[in-house]
């Protein structure tokens, strides 16, 4: 199950939401850019994990955890409906979660690595595209006016504005 799923099925609240509140409070508390608030579980279920990190980061956060997508560009064999759930038993088919010899053997390191760096260099450039129209050279923590809801009460919720 993902973080993302986890926090709805359990606590009835998205990450978003919950990113937000906390951000409010600090704000409220005058500690802002004092607590680090990084938010994570599901960026990139949309398709776009830029703009989901833009989005976390409008809406407080100080930086975004990505963790699926990066084992599945070693050739993690899970996918969006379930893991092979093997990860933590040393047996990962891959070789990605195992210390057998045998295993690791069918993990490519250095295709694996240039995969990631060139996942990390796309999304870089992808929020540094969603980053400019606001006039960021740095990451928009807490720049809610950059975002806005087509869903009222997702924009009363986020405290964001609502546009129809």
């Amino acid at each position: 199950m993902q973080a993302n799923e986890v926090s709805l099925d359990h606590t009835g609240h998205p990450v978003v939401s919950k990113i937000r509140d906390c951000y409010l409070a600090a704000v409220k508390q005058g500690l802002q850019g004092q607590i680090p608030l990084y938010g994570g579980g599901g960026i990139g279920m949309t398709g776009n994990a830029a703009a989901d990190a833009f989005k976390m980061m409008c809406l407080g956060a100080n930086g975004v955890f990505v963790g699926k997508v990066l084992i599945q560009l070693l050739g993690c064999v899970g996918n969006e409906q379930g893991r092979c759930n093997s990860c933590n038993t040393g047996k990962c088919p891959m070789g990605i979660c195992s210390q057998d010899p045998r295993l690791v053997k069918r993990l490519d390191i250095d295709r694996g690595a240039q995969k990631i760096v060139d996942y990390v260099l796309a999304f870089d450039a992808e929020l540094k595209k969603l980053m400019a129209p606001i006039g960021n050279s740095s990451l928009p923590i807490g720049r809610s006016d950059a975002l806005v809801s087509t869903d009222k009460a997702v924009a009363d919720k986020l405290g964001i504005q609502y546009v129809c």
